[in-house]
């Protein structure tokens, strides 16, 4: 049997073989699936006597010894699962498989389906059987990787460094990204792409895979001794972590895969418009958050001059971050004691409040619900609620705790906590923080992290469900980024570094899957309080231009001449926001290119703003030009620079046809170290 799945643009073919396995036949552009061949595979020497490959739901058992979808035993017998071929039908949303352990009364289905030109893959498992199973793995996505691939492309990073990118040859054995302290990390958390030598930004085959979940993970690419290769997304589970019991079931977080034949733009594109859909759709405000304006030391006085210094710049969002809450005066205590702190806001946050709405903004908070600070009257009352042993010394870090969540008590408390904040005042943004990882991630010495992190979305989907709040995942910073949480989030604190020169990487590692707006990009302080570096205004201004704009300075600091800079920088963000949320983000250079050059094209295509930012001075002062992408070819545009500096705002730079613009490009790079160069354009016929 042979059944055909059919995305926007691509499409994707599963038929049952010869030898009674399933097997994906076809999957990439929809005009090019007359190339699909049949399932059927050569017996090679040494292999067993029926053909073996690692087809979808490959078992083992049968002479595949690459990765199996399951794995797992029961409980009272120790007898493993063994599946059955797994059948093929069409779904009412795309392709099942099912397949069955009938001797343990076990099922096990796989959805395979598009969402645009996203291909989402997830898995169930069914015990209808009378013993406990104990599930080691189950693939939340597990398909033969495709022959063409040669690299394998990953991130890494620590705090405040996060977007390295690492490509590893890959012709044979396994490459593995692992996510271990149950929440994604800074180190490119649970993503992975498979590409050709010679995929760059525009060009070139790469198929992406990531898991929306937010706990540990596991992601892997491997290719056996004949040349058969597989790609893996699932979570990461402890061992005894996942036990069912008879009738009861469990599915797996989804994984989003993108399949481009036009670079890492084009998977890239794929990811943007998902990501849109499972996100609320939200207003884009101007964010000033206090933190490195004042770090812990906020009060009622020096807030109400922040607010309205940070109205006068432009903002439209204030957001009041740590250190508000009853005796919190540095990061070793009261986490978890969720009421304002009375000597520093004696009439409560409602003066605050007041006043920032009085200067036109809305009103924003940290928190950090899942932590609890061992010097807290939370604590105190309740130590049994945290993860760990009760007879273990407990490991701190940041001088905190974790909240267990999957217990119903403290779900209710945290949820009571917020809640009671959220009614008391008109908040209308959640700055929702995760300073830590999770160790020890037991209770009872029973693993608990996938639970952890099932309580944290129930969490949010029943404070989101009681008050219409905005929330930003943060977490350190950059720490938990991925598309389970953006179904309960409408924004990422992409990172603590807010260095504009390590912005660029950051932020730009960050567009692989997220699209800007997504992605909070602040004005820092210069000289920047984690490297030191001084760094001009104007480009500040342009590396937080491509993302969620917001302030994280102190106004009094800010020299008057830098502050005309600002104001102007964040009129032009408000001035083409509304296009800019809903087009296409575009990275014209390559990675750790210098200068980096990047474009946000409007969803009709008739306007663009195109950024250059220049770190290094270039061993020569005459630059080649930069050929755009993206554009129409028959098209003629208007190109006119905007300039942050100095009287006139716009510069006209001429009249250009689009395909003079694609084949040719434009002499653009300054040639200056920390330079910057903004243009816009517009297409005219």
């Amino acid at each position: 049997m042979r059944v055909r799945l059919q995305g926007r643009t691509l499409s994707l073919i599963a038929e049952r073989g010869e030898d009674g396995a399933a097997h994906l036949v076809w999957f990439g552009r929809a005009s090019n699936a007359q190339m699909a061949r049949a399932a059927s595979f050569q017996r090679l020497p040494a292999s067993p006597d029926i053909p073996t490959g690692p087809g979808l739901m490959p078992e083992h058992g049968k002479g595949f010894h690459g990765i199996a979808q399951i794995e797992g035993f029961c409980l009272e017998t120790g007898r493993r699962i063994r599946l059955s071929d797994p059948e093929i039908r069409e779904a009412s949303d795309g392709i099942l498989l099912d397949a069955e352990d009938a001797a343990l009364g076990i099922r096990v289905e796989s959805l395979i389906r598009f969402d645009g030109d996203a291909l989402v893959t997830s898995s169930r498992i069914v015990n209808s059987g009378a013993s406990r199973i104990c599930v080691q793995r189950l693939a939340s996505c597990l398909l033969p990787a495709p022959d063409w691939a040669n690299v394998v492309l990953s991130q890494a990073g620590a705090w405040g460094r996060e977007g390295h990118s690492i490509r590893t040859p890959w012709t044979s054995g396994r490459v593995e990204q692992v996510g271990r302290s149950g929440r994604p990390g800074f180190d490119g958390g649970p993503t992975l792409t498979l590409c050709e030598t010679a995929t760059s930004e525009h060009a070139g085959r790469a198929l992406t895979a990531h898991l929306a979940w937010s706990g540990a993970f596991r992601l892997a690419a491997e290719r056996a001794t004949d040349g058969q290769g597989q790609i893996l997304a699932e979570a990461n589970w402890a061992p005894g972590e996942c036990i069912l019991s008879s009738l009861e079931d469990m599915e797996t977080p989804q994984a989003l895969l993108a399949l481009s034949d036009q670079g890492f733009n084009g998977v890239s594109q794929i990811f943007h418009e998902t990501l849109r859909c499972r996100s609320r759709k939200v207003a884009r405000l101007v964010h000033f958050n206090t933190w490195e304006a004042r770090y812990f030391a906020v009060d009622e006085a020096s807030c109400m001059a922040l607010a309205r210094q940070a109205a006068a710049l432009g903002a439209e969002r204030f957001i009041l971050d740590d250190g508000w809450f009853k005796g919190r005066r540095n990061d070793q205590t009261s986490l978890g004691d969720w009421v304002v702190d009375g000597r520093q806001f004696p009439d409560g946050l409602q003066p605050l409040v007041d006043v920032v709405h009085q200067e036109g903004m809305e009103f924003g908070l940290w928190v950090e619900p899942e932590m609890v600070s061992p010097d807290s009257d939370l604590y105190r009352a309740h130590p049994d609620w945290v993860l760990g042993h009760p007879d273990e010394a407990l490991a701190t870090g940041r001088h905190q705790l974790v909240l267990d969540l999957a217990l119903p008590e403290v779900q209710t408390f945290v949820f009571d906590a917020i809640s009671s904040l959220l009614a008391a005042y008109p908040i209308g943004y959640l700055k929702w923080d995760c300073n830590r990882d999770l160790y020890p991630a037991t209770r009872m010495g029973i693993a608990r992290a996938a639970a952890q992190t099932d309580g944290l979305y129930a969490l949010m989907q029943r404070i989101t469900a009681a008050h219409p709040v905005v929330i930003e995942s943060c977490a350190s910073g950059g720490g938990r980024m991925d598309a389970g949480i953006a179904a309960y989030t409408q924004r990422f604190w992409t990172s603590d570094a807010t260095d504009a020169i390590d912005r660029i990487r950051i932020q730009r590692a960050a567009s692989l899957l997220f699209p800007a707006e997504m992605c909070g990009a602040h004005v820092g302080p210069s000289p920047n309080p984690m490297t030191g570096r001084y760094v001009p205004m104007s480009f500040r201004v342009l590396a937080a231009l491509f993302g969620h704009f917001g302030i994280e300075a102190d106004p009094e600091t800010i020299p008057e001449a830098d502050r005309v800079v600002l104001r102007r920088g964040i009129d032009i963000y408000k001035r083409h926001r509304d296009w800019m949320v809903e087009g296409r983000w575009i990275r014209i250079s390559e990675a750790d290119s210098d200068p980096d050059v990047q474009m946000s094209l409007s969803r009709d295509g008739g306007q663009a703003l195109l950024r250059l930012l220049r770190v290094n001075t270039p061993m020569r002062p005459l630059q080649p030009r930069i050929r755009l992408a993206g554009l129409e070819a028959g098209a003629m545009y208007r190109l006119n620079e905007i300039a942050l500096e100095g009287e006139a705002e716009l510069w006209p730079v001429g009249e250009f046809s689009g395909a003079g613009l694609l084949t040719e490009g434009l002499l653009l790079d300054p040639g200056r170290a920390l330079s910057g160069r903004l243009i816009h354009l517009e297409r005219i016929t």
